[in-house]
């Protein structure tokens, strides 16, 4: 009786509930996302209002705004248009464009490609700019250089996009001369048939990132240059250039790929400023035209698939910072 009466009295000890894989948690957070993207996106367009008679024109009759609503399933409530439009994404579907009467993948599909190459030239124009100089400012620059660099950082993420391009397009393109302010060259052939149609927005793009990773290698090394054992390596006579690679590169690296991964999704976002300013035939500056056209199919289209590009960019930042993080790795298991 006295065990059992101890026992009962004795508070249970609850299992702690089982967490769910992180993978598992991501994926989730990922369709969770997704979802309430495309609900954004379709209200915003649907409170536009009906695009008919913008589009026909306004010498259209009722008889042809009328069919065009038909056609379109514009006379139908907005939560069956929606259900409809989600229906015919699972069925990789995207509608059909109210300027050119085709599939909207067949208007997106030619413009994906400089899309995709722009975004990935602006990273890597990042990594070889922004690294290499925020390590010489680190382990070399001091005093008046060292705020000069700093203060020029601090101006140039000040300055919005569209500025720093008008700047570019008229000092290298006007002036110098040295690249085409005009990147329409780009869908005159293949990707890589005109390069240097490339080249003006996407240090644009760039300039948008590389003033912030600049300053973030800036203090890694600075901070892994005052190390003992970077010291020690001092005293034993390795050179200057030996010890920046070898001993605080290494070392200060890690923040500075986690942080141009996550980088990469915010470039994702510059390519509308930057293909609309220097006429890129990309993505963005197609969702710029068919917004400015009311094409709501091909505007939905494009603001998914960047938006889902966003979301894909930074979850799988966050994955790459936690497992290769040890702290973080185990905390998630």
């Amino acid at each position: 009786m006295t065990q059992t009466a101890a026992q009962a009295g004795r508070p249970r000890t609850r299992r702690a509930p089982r967490r769910l894989p992180y993978l598992v948690r991501q994926l989730g957070t990922l369709v969770v996302t997704l979802f309430a993207i495309t609900v954004v996106i379709f209200g915003l367009t649907a409170i536009a209002g009906d695009p008919a008679r913008d589009i026909l024109g306004q010498y259209a009759t009722d008889a042809q705004v009328t069919a065009f609503q038909q056609i379109h399933g514009l006379d139908k409530p907005v939560v069956v248009r929606y259900l409809d439009w989600l229906g015919g994404l699972f069925r990789g579907d995207l509608g059909i464009s109210y300027q050119s009467n085709g599939p909207v993948w067949d208007v997106i599909s030619p413009r994906l490609g400089p899309s995709v190459v722009l975004v990935l030239f602006s990273w890597l124009l990042t990594v070889v700019v922004a690294v290499p100089i925020g390590l010489y400012s680190g382990v070399r620059l001091r005093g008046r250089r060292d705020a000069s660099l700093t203060f020029l950082t601090l101006i140039v993420a000040a300055f919005p996009e569209f500025v720093l391009g008008l700047i570019l397009a008229i000092v290298l393109g006007i002036w110098l001369a040295w690249l085409p302010v005009d990147s329409t060259a780009v869908s005159a052939g293949g990707l890589f048939d005109s390069p240097t149609a490339y080249v003006l927005p996407g240090i644009t793009i760039a300039l948008g990132t590389v003033p912030y990773i600049i300053r973030l290698m800036r203090a890694n090394a600075r901070e892994v240059a005052s190390e003992t054992y970077v010291r020690a390596a001092v005293l034993r006579g390795v050179t200057e250039p030996s010890l920046s690679l070898r001993h605080i590169l290494p070392n200060a690296a890690p923040p500075v790929v986690t942080a141009l991964g996550l980088q990469f999704a915010g470039l994702i976002g510059g390519v509308v400023v930057a293909e609309t300013l220097f006429g890129f035939p990309g993505m963005g500056q197609l969702l710029a035209q068919s917004a400015a056209s009311r094409d709501a199919p091909v505007v939905e289209a494009l603001a998914l698939m960047i938006g889902a590009l966003f979301v894909i960019a930074n979850l799988a930042a966050d994955a790459i910072v936690v497992y290769v993080t040890p702290k973080l790795r185990d905390a998630v298991r």
